[in-house]
């Protein structure tokens, strides 16, 4: 009989809405079912062995079981029960549509350096808030545990970049730089410009004015509030920021930089690519919903 891994991360914000019991019923007609849960954050887990991986958790969840199941060529189905959920919720299905599949394949996912991830990849201000809330307190206060840290990680970053976006290079000092395959970040749905069969991620520049400062950190408020309350629906290139469309994006850091990856902390330096492909096994977004 064929096996299925089902993973629960128990440290995700909503993992108290998974039901192990329903899950195990779902999957467990077809598959021999092996329940695993995740209870700290540096346990580690192998699709090897399985025809299928059911993985329920937030973000972070999505993106290692992206890569595992990608190293293994076994097909993934995956359950939003995060803080956020920003795959789920742009990815997945949108609740009450007419005829609502229960699984929506994708059919693209970005990848960095060949490494594939949710939705996002990004490094500087704010950024920081997607992997220094304890997983104790996001489970206690949801949205709060982020909210709570907000003015802390509003800061003026210097980072040396260049930026080679489908062949024109952005060379300069930047406050943020994120590739992000999805329509919103954070809570804000500022991407209208993402497209599920869109064969490109999009790049966001936000240029930095020098060195965190008060004096710089007025500066900086407004080609904020423009990316993320605005949002966009048509590129732009200006003097303070520049967002638009990119098959083929490589960055070369001047230094050391800790990159946000899906709510991960991912220490990069050198030149790193990111792109979008065909996944290389089947990869769908389920509605948790469906299980209660």
């Amino acid at each position: 009989m064929k096996k299925c891994l089902i993973v629960i991360n128990s440290l995700c914000g909503r993992s108290s809405k998974v039901d192990e019991e329903r899950l195990a019923a779902r999957f467990g007609g077809a598959y021999s079912p092996t329940v695993l849960h995740i209870t700290d954050e540096k346990d580690e887990w192998s699709a090897d062995g399985f025809d299928l991986v059911v993985a329920a958790g937030g973000d972070g969840t999505f993106s290692h079981a992206l890569v595992n199941c990608s190293a293994a060529g076994v097909p993934l189905i995956y359950y939003g029960a995060g803080t956020f959920n920003e795959c789920a919720k742009s990815k997945g299905a949108r609740r009450g549509k007419k005829n609502e599949a229960e699984f929506v394949p994708l059919g693209k996912l970005a990848n960095l350096s060949g490494k594939p991830f949710g939705y996002v990849a990004a490094a500087g201000s704010f950024t920081p808030l997607g992997y220094t809330s304890s997983p104790a307190r996001k489970k206690k206060l949801g949205v709060f545990a982020y909210i709570l840290n907000i003015l802390r990680e509003y800061k003026v970053y210097d980072i040396p970049a260049t930026i080679t976006a489908d062949g024109k290079d952005y060379r300069g000092r930047y406050t943020l730089i994120m590739a992000i395959d999805s329509e919103r970040c954070f809570g804000f749905r500022f991407n209208r410009l993402y497209r599920a069969d869109d064969k490109a991620v999009h790049l966001l520049l936000i240029k930095s004015p020098g060195k965190d400062s008060f004096v710089n950190r007025v500066r900086i408020f407004f080609p904020l509030f423009r990316a993320f309350f605005v949002g966009f629906g048509k590129e732009k290139e200006g003097k303070a920021l520049v967002f638009r469309r990119a098959e083929n994006l490589s960055v070369t850091l001047g230094g050391n930089e800790t990159f946000n990856i899906d709510g991960d902390a991912a220490p990069m330096s050198g030149t790193f690519t990111v792109s979008v492909e065909t996944p290389k096994s089947e990869v769908y977004i389920g509605d948790l919903s469906v299980l209660k």
